[in-house]
């Protein structure tokens, strides 16, 4: 498994550049001061992160789906066929 540098930036937000693996993680700071951090915290952000963008996803999914539903009900289901592969 491979640390997501996303989470380490979300947690702490003084880190500038990452370096290294799971095994020899290194975080800096703007000065390159190294920055302690908990892997087991990352890994934990990492799974809330990707919980929130698997949650946004479905809403953009369920709008989209909403939204050809309302303009379907005015147009031909050739011209929804289109919107469908346009959207």
């Amino acid at each position: 498994m491979s640390i997501n540098v996303e989470a380490v930036f979300s947690l702490y937000p003084s880190v500038v550049t990452v370096s290294g693996n799971d095994e020899n993680l290194v975080a800096y700071d703007e000065s390159f001061t190294p920055v302690l951090v908990s892997i087991p915290d990352i890994l934990v952000e990492e799974q809330r992160l990707e919980a929130e963008a698997q949650a946004d996803a479905e809403a953009r999914e369920a709008l989209r789906q909403s939204l050809i539903a309302k303009l379907a009900a005015t147009l031909t289901p050739e011209e929804t066929a289109l919107l469908e592969e346009l959207l």
